[in-house]
């Protein structure tokens, strides 16, 4: 008699023979056969370009050298030998031994209708994986780079999802161009990232690479570096230094005699611009704006001016003869 009740012990059956062959020849099924959708542009067809192109190079660079004052060729010549790097590097971490695929960033349901095999946008995602590969490879970073730009991709789409339904098939394109941005524009700033952007920029400051980052790398490597002074010790603020030595610097205040007339009046203006130079240093600069900066020129100006005019005022004081 069986018991209802009894345990069975065996282990269960997952899949039938058939089920394992199925995804044994699914696993051999390459890529473009599986998950490519038929209107996405083709990955191995963008890396079949590359040899045309260089042989257009090579054309190109023989005839600017037979017409060097050729404008238009030389214009030709730079393009292609953009297009020529731009290859090799989209070749070198999308080519044939790599596992990263531009397709593969999000799922094909979130792609546009062309996918994201374009130059421009795999040779912007490519530099950003070898930039995130360096900090990989020094620790900094735990994430696999391709995982870390998905990671952050999926949160910025996430962002223009606000209702039920949203899909960022539209601006997927412009996020993964503009994620590693400093977007000064209010129509650019929706789509960079803070992190992305941070992680970018500590592997450029670590390969001494911040120049390609702008005319601000200089202060982005004393800012990203850890031996950057604190806001509220007091190396972070600069003390007033005097630009010349003044009478008042050298006089005996201990004889009892008083000074003349010019000698206070200079002792005046040198406590005066000690103390504009005091207020001056006490404040970080901060770059305002073109018109603050024209204004700033101009009080300066007006500053050395009146200098010259009370030096001069000076001079002609200390040369004129004492009345008897």
């Amino acid at each position: 008699m069986n018991n209802p009740y009894e345990i069975n012990t065996a282990p269960p059956t997952i899949g039938t023979p058939q089920d394992a062959a199925t995804l044994r020849e699914l696993l051999k099924t390459p890529y473009d056969s599986v998950y490519k959708n038929p209107s996405w542009d083709s990955l191995v067809e963008f890396l079949e370009r590359q040899e045309p192109e260089s042989e257009k190079k090579r054309e190109v660079a023989y005839l600017s050298q037979l017409n060097p004052r050729d404008k238009a060729l030389r214009a030709s010549l730079k393009r292609y030998r953009d297009n020529s790097s731009k290859f090799k590097k989209i070749r070198e971490v999308f080519g044939e031994p790599s596992r990263y695929h531009p397709n593969q960033l999000l799922s094909k349901d979130y792609l546009p209708s062309s996918g994201l095999c374009q130059m421009e946008l795999m040779y912007r995602l490519a530099c950003k994986i070898s930039d995130l590969k360096h900090l990989y490879q020094t620790g900094a970073l735990a994430m696999d780079p391709f995982d870390f730009i998905r990671w952050r991709l999926i949160k910025k789409a996430a962002s223009f999802m606000r209702n039920p339904g949203d899909n960022p098939k539209k601006s997927i394109r412009t996020i993964v161009y503009k994620l590693c941005d400093d977007s000064v524009g209010v129509m650019s700033r929706p789509y960079q990232d803070s992190v992305m952007r941070h992680a970018v920029l500590m592997s450029a400051a670590q390969r001494n690479h911040l120049s390609a980052y702008g005319p601000r790398g200089r202060w982005r490597k004393y800012w990203l570096s850890d031996k950057r002074d604190s806001p509220y010790s007091t190396r972070a603020f600069r003390s007033p230094q005097k630009s010349r030595l003044t009478e008042e610097d050298v006089a005996d205040h201990n004889s009892g005699s008083p000074l003349p007339l010019a000698s206070r009046r200079s002792q005046r203006h040198a406590a005066a611009l000690a103390r504009a130079r005091a207020a001056a240093a006490s404040t970080a600069p901060v770059y305002t704006g073109v018109n603050a900066f024209r204004a700033q020129q101009q009080q300066r100006r007006r500053e050395a001016q009146m200098r010259q005019e009370a030096e001069e005022r000076q001079a002609r004081e200390e040369g004129r003869p004492e009345a008897e």
